[in-house]
């Protein structure tokens, strides 16, 4: 008999234009919730917001995606100066105090090796950072910045501190 015999009552439920509704409609509500999902936590670049559990009320807004890169939300502020806000990055976090003024920052952009030394040249020649083997540092807009390119993952790393005042 085979595997036909085990799901037989299947082809019976999808001959009748009943059966085909029972089986299609949650089908199509389960496809639109994940379709849903994956735009949430793809596309869309609000930030999760985590409240550290260590009883300082400092706060960690972080997004990740693997499918595309997009732009800094307000939520970032400064930080999103600092970048350009056209900049599009894959993975972002955030470090605020209690009173929402950040305080450190990790950016991660995708780009090739022409593209990362194009980006690499803007922020050099726009803050003026010093080159150190394949990192840029210095200071921009009150922040230590460090800029790191990963040929292996095609990957901009930028790492930003608030500077002591």
């Amino acid at each position: 008999m085979g595997d036909y015999g085990k799901f037989k009552w299947v082809f019976r439920l999808l001959k009748s234009k009943e059966g085909r509704k029972v089986v299609l409609i949650p089908l199509i509500i389960m496809i639109v919730f994940s379709g849903y999902e994956i735009y949430q936590m793809e596309f869309n670049s609000k930030p999760e917001i985590t409240e550290m559990q260590d009883g300082s009320g400092e706060i960690k807004l972080s997004k990740r995606s693997e499918l595309a890169a997009f732009k800094l939300p307000k939520e970032a502020g400064e930080i999103r100066d600092i970048l350009g806000e056209d900049a599009k990055v894959r993975s972002y976090d955030v470090f605020c105090d209690k009173e929402h003024h950040i305080k450190s920052a990790m950016l991660s952009m995708k780009a090739d090796e022409t593209k990362a030394q194009e980006i690499m040249a803007f922020y050099k020649g726009k803050y003026s950072l010093e080159e150190g083997g394949t990192d840029l540092s210095g200071s921009a807009e009150g922040y230590e910045m460090r800029i790191h390119y990963d040929a292996n993952d095609q990957r901009i790393d930028i790492d930003l501190k608030k500077g002591s005042d």
